[in-house]
């Protein structure tokens, strides 16, 4: 068994309610993105979106920068149902039948609220933080918001002026309880009692980068921001990035898909009429052609990429034949890493060319995710290949055999800088030659796009960060350590996310000197745990992983005995430093995860998942840090 929690050493939980017998130490969440309107001309587009709406309920987390204008909210173009501030304050909302005023509370330039409104039959009601303002009764049945240009921050006449982030609709009136609860639950996309398929859009507005706000409703309603730039550091109340799961990625081919035109050399691709894994697009055909040389089809990435690690990733099932190849070109197709894919059994039998690294997910329905990595030396284009293979030989990599027409099915691609990430991502609009941020959909097992999310598992106990997120506790008895000491967690480095001292969990404040604990990533593979007996001198133990532990999680426990420091990986001890004092220093400072020196500069933020933080006032022994270790390993797949 693992150890058990005392009511001294309660858990921090950054993502329940305080719910155990016990009690949590429930972390606040900080540094969530959003959009900046600057009230020229700047919007994002969403097209029309389906339904007109007898029920209906849209939430929105604003701060506006000017109150002396009038400011778009939400507009149909077509004068169906816009919804603005007035310069008196009060928001306006214009169905093109009725126009309603709410009076709400004071609206401040510079802080952010929530506003909700609710359509319920004949009535329609205002929220403002999650409390009623106002509601008002409306002639029409219905709000309609089917034709013309549908968006938000501006209509034709009123341009916003701000940040917002957090957009939703629903095809339900929420309750005022359900209002309340996603007010005072940011971090919950559809509030208790609510079912997921009534999110019909959800623009969490905190991709960071790129010109698409995505719908995280899996409905597809994909936004098209026009002049709004991203901004971080958001705070509370605001929805945080760090407790949604994000999908990190690039992608530079500009079409993510194979098509009729790509390039062929004595096979040929075509259209089908077969499902795509996202159930939402079809699939198209590989067809080995005739003769008795190498048969391929390939796709060239759009952009010019760096030297070092590329990959290639696409989706493959079998139609008439049971093998085919995947392969990466690097150096502008000078070398070739192949992987030979099994699609009866899902395995990748050969790897010829020695590629980096290879992997192979079944995403159902017989289709699979395959993924090559390999080395680039020279800037050049990476391009991803479909080669026809003999289908006798399942053994080896043999693509000169006579081909007979075979077909395979095949669709989506991937080509991106670093290592293999498992996520297909497909471009919208433009080229994501940088990393994004796709929040997961609701429906269970796939992304925003409907792609499964095979690797990406959702743990409903990780924060999932991304160099600007991290969670906060504030300081209490509970907290306060002095003679012995444990910091537990299960951390998730990644060779493409490098680090320069990220703190992982810490109550270390280095410019006040109030350093009391901090496990820190010095980085991806190389680590720090540090005490403090005065807030200012320090003692220190190293410990790090290795190659083959890299891209998954593992587990850390760092201890202090008043004797020793010791670091334990994986449940095993790695290193122990003999300690020159006998205390920790009671900092009065909050605890962090995924970050330390809060507040002062430089803050310092872990760029990948943290699960399971935890914290002792005591060291743990070689045993209960082993048993710790077997209990959860295999809920990350260990």
């Amino acid at each position: 068994m693992s150890v058990t929690i005392s009511t001294t050493n309660k858990p921090l939980n950054p993502r329940a309610q305080d719910l155990s017998p016990k009690g949590y130490n429930r972390a606040s969440l900080y540094s969530g993105k959003a959009l900046d309107f600057d009230g020229v001309n700047d919007s994002v587009g969403l097209g029309a979106i389906s339904g007109t709406l007898s029920n209906l309920s849209m939430s929105w987390y604003i701060k506006t920068t000017n109150t002396a204008d009038f400011q778009c909210l939400f507009a149909n173009g077509a004068g169906k149902f816009d919804v603005y501030i007035r310069p008196d304050k009060k928001i306006h909302v214009w169905t093109g039948s009725q126009q309603s005023f709410y009076e709400i509370p004071d609206i401040q330039t510079g802080d952010w609220i929530n506003l909700v409104l609710v359509k319920d039959g004949a009535n329609a009601s205002l929220y403002y933080n999650g409390q009623l303002a106002q509601t008002i009764a409306f002639s029409g049945s219905s709000f309609s918001i089917t034709n013309g240009f549908v968006g938000i921050g501006l209509n034709s006449l009123y341009d916003f002026n701000g940040q917002i982030a957090g957009f939703k609709i629903f095809n339900t009136a929420l309750t005022a309880a359900q209002v309340s609860d996603l007010y005072l639950n940011p971090e919950k996309i559809v509030p208790d009692g609510v079912a997921n398929s009534a999110l019909k859009l959800w623009l969490p507005m905190m991709e960071g980068a790129g010109t698409t706000a995505y719908d995280g409703s899996g409905n597809g309603n994909h936004g098209t921001i026009n002049g709004a730039t991203w901004v971080s550091g958001i705070g509370a109340p605001v929805a945080q990035s760090a407790v949604m799961n994000w999908n990190k990625g690039t992608n530079f081919y500009s079409d993510s898909d194979w098509e009729v035109s790509s390039a062929t050399t004595n096979a040929s691709i075509s259209s089908s009429s077969h499902s795509a894994p996202n159930r939402i697009d079809t699939a198209s055909v590989f067809d080995d052609g005739t003769g008795s040389t190498y048969k391929r089809g390939y796709k060239v990435s759009n952009t010019t990429m760096a030297i070092g690690q590329i990959t290639a990733s696409t989706f493959v099932k079998k139609k008439d034949v049971d093998y085919i190849n995947v392969v990466l070109g690097t150096d502008g197709g000078t070398y070739k890493f192949f992987a030979l894919v099994d699609l009866v059994n899902g395995t990748i039998n050969d790897t010829s060319g020695n590629p980096t690294a290879t992997s192979i997910q079944s995403v159902g329905d017989g289709w699979y995710y395959v993924s090559v990595q390999g080395a680039q030396t020279t800037l050049s284009q990476g391009i991803a290949y479909i080669y026809g293979q003999d289908p006798t030989n399942g053994s080896s990599i043999d693509d000169s055999y006579t081909g007979a027409n075979n077909q395979t099915y095949i669709w989506g691609i991937n080509i991106q800088e670093g290592a293999i990430n498992n996520v297909h991502l497909p471009t919208i609009g433009t080229l994501q030659t940088t990393p994004v941020l796709l929040p997961q959909g609701l429906t269970t097992g796939r992304d925003i796009t409907g792609v499964n999310l095979f690797e990406n598992v959702r743990n409903q106990f990780a924060l999932n960060l991304d160099g600007n997120s991290w969670a906060e506790v504030h300081d209490n008895a509970s907290l306060d350590v002095t003679t012995g000491l444990s910091l537990e967690a299960w951390v998730y480095s990644s060779a493409s996310d490098a680090t320069v001292g990220d703190g992982v969990l810490s109550k270390w404040h280095e410019g006040s000197n109030k350093r009391s604990f901090l496990m820190y990533a010095l980085d991806f593979d190389s680590f720090y745990f540090f005490v403090s007996n005065d807030g200012a001198a320090t003692n220190s133990v190293t410990f790090g992983i290795n190659s083959a532990d890299y891209e998954k999680y593992n587990h850390f426990v760092c201890t202090f005995d008043g004797t020793n420091l010791k670091a334990y990986v994986n449940g095993a001890l790695y290193n122990t430093s003999a300690a020159t004092f006998s205390s920790i220093y009671n900092s009065d400072k909050n605890v962090a995860i995924g970050n330390y020196n809060i507040g002062q500069t430089p803050e310092r933020k872990y760029n990948n998942s943290i699960a399971l933080p935890r914290i002792y006032n005591r060291a743990l022994s070689a045993t209960e840090v082993s048993r710790n270790y077997n209990a959860d390993r295999s809920k990350f797949g260990l």
